[in-house]
């Protein structure tokens, strides 16, 4: 426990009424573990180990602020954890990339082309460095923007600098 875990256990000892501005009516201490409102009361230095295990699991895939807020209410309690799981959350590498973003920055600036044609305007990618197989290790994947046709080609990709045409 910490030391703001034994101040509450001290003032329940005591029958004091409230602390930090908590009834301690709704505090109760079950094999020296401290619940409120029967809530396993959480530590500071546990905070983070617990967000890791709600939020970085992968059968929750990153939740979100109130999806993260909602699993540890079921369960837990800390003084401002509202705050805290947001801190983390907007910490959190992964749960940001894989979001998408509503800022200004990563907003389209341009809009898209419209075609009027089947393959006069398309969309161009190559998938590069993959493993040799019956002499291709890379794929051109070509894309109508009017009838959203996709073509796949196998082709050479060789580290030295060479134009599209010589790959294709």
């Amino acid at each position: 426990m910490n030391e703001l875990c034994n101040k509450y256990k001290q003032a329940i000892s005591e029958n004091k009424l409230k602390l930090h501005s908590i009834e301690l009516k709704h505090c109760k201490i079950i094999d020296d573990v401290l619940f409120r409102k029967d809530l396993l009361w959480i530590s500071e230095n546990m905070h983070t180990k617990l967000l890791k295990k709600i939020h970085d699991q992968s059968f929750i895939f990153y939740s979100d602020n109130q999806r993260t807020i909602d699993l540890v209410q079921r369960f837990y309690y800390w003084s401002d954890h509202q705050v805290t799981i947001r801190c983390y959350i907007w910490n959190c590498h992964i749960y940001q990339w894989s979001k998408t973003s509503k800022n200004s920055i990563n907003e389209l600036h341009h809009s898209l082309l419209i075609s009027q044609k089947r393959w006069k305007d398309i969309i161009m990618n190559f998938i590069i460095e993959l493993s040799l197989s019956e002499d291709y290790n890379a794929i051109c994947t070509i894309i109508c923007y009017f009838i959203k046709k996709r073509h796949y080609v196998f082709c050479h990709w060789k580290d030295n600098d060479i134009s599209v045409e010589e790959t294709v």
